[in-house]
């Protein structure tokens, strides 16, 4: 490793670690697949512009020997903008201690950074998209306050998200299925063992990061950045798990590449014996058509 003065030296810095994390997170961060994608050209600033188109009207008279209609659909469009903003983490590492450590000290600090993105993004784009105002209670409850701890998630839920969804018109994505981001401690109340044998066996591509299978018209993605939230207002207070369900043109997501996330390596010392290495992204997740958006909230 040269020996370098300076705090940053970017060209330094082996492309191999830097590919190695913007991979792991793009592939292990699945918000990113289910969102409209905005792409942040440098010096565009820091706002995110999408555009919310909503459904288009039936077209339920026949049409059958009948002259063409003078006037069509319209698309109804409207733009949604929200700022982009910075996130980071890094960790000192001293020279000596990595040149002699048995672990190889710069391997594992890329891969924990890279799992600590992915989990830090995917936390944000959560607490963005949990705090819609579609929202159904398990257990028949009326309201957060009302559970108290035995209403649970069940497959009852599940199917009248989907429901929801459909009457309102919200086109599933492109392989039919909605998508429902679920923290794994449901997936073990909602779902059997035999439930998830038949689940992987009737999976209709590869595995992938957190996904499931599919069940009433719904694709299963297990992360635990769902949030847990207290409930203080229940008479027995107790956790509330939110769990969503999502259409394809729920939300929109900044894309990440090589500008939006990226790997730092800095010196800090003029006898480079301190080290730091870190990501920094430049992120937003924004609602965009609240109907295409269910929230479950269950014990």
């Amino acid at each position: 490793m040269a020996t370098v003065t300076g705090i940053t030296n970017p060209e330094l810095f082996p492309q191999y670690y830097e590919r190695k994390l913007l991979q792991y997170v793009k592939q292990n961060l699945p918000v990113l697949d289910y969102g409209q994608k905005f792409s942040m050209p440098a010096n565009s600033g820091r706002v995110a512009v999408f555009t919310r188109f909503t459904p288009l009207p039936l077209a339920k008279e026949p049409i059958t020997f009948k002259p063409t209609p003078a006037a069509g659909a319209g698309l109804t469009a409207q733009q949604v903008s929200v700022q982009i903003e910075e996130y980071g983490n890094f960790i000192d590492l001293d020279e000596f201690t990595n040149i002699t450590s048995f672990t190889p000290l710069m391997d594992v600090s890329i891969d924990r950074l890279a799992y600590n993105a992915k989990q830090s993004l995917h936390a944000v784009a959560m607490g963005e998209l949990t705090a819609g105002t579609n929202v159904i209670y398990a257990g028949n409850a009326t309201s957060r306050s009302a559970l108290d701890g035995t209403k649970k998630l069940t497959k009852a839920e599940i199917r009248k998200a989907a429901t929801l969804l459909k009457r309102n018109d919200i086109p599933p994505f492109p392989d039919g299925y909605y998508v429902c981001f679920i923290h794994p401690d449901k997936v073990y109340e909602l779902f059997t063992d035999q439930d998830l044998v038949m689940l992987s066996m009737t999976r209709k591509e590869p595995i992938s990061q957190g996904y499931i299978g599919e069940f009433a018209g719904v694709r299963f993605i297990e992360t635990t950045a769902m949030p847990i939230v207290p409930n203080g207002n229940a008479i027995t207070p107790a956790d509330v798990y939110q769990t969503l369900v999502v259409g394809s043109i729920a939300y929109g997501v900044v894309d990440l590449d090589g500008n939006t996330l990226q790997t730092v390596y800095t010196n800090l010392d003029k006898l480079n014996r301190v080290k730091t290495v870190g990501w920094k992204a430049y992120f937003a997740v924004k609602r965009l058509y609240e109907p295409a958006i269910v929230r479950i909230e269950s014990n």
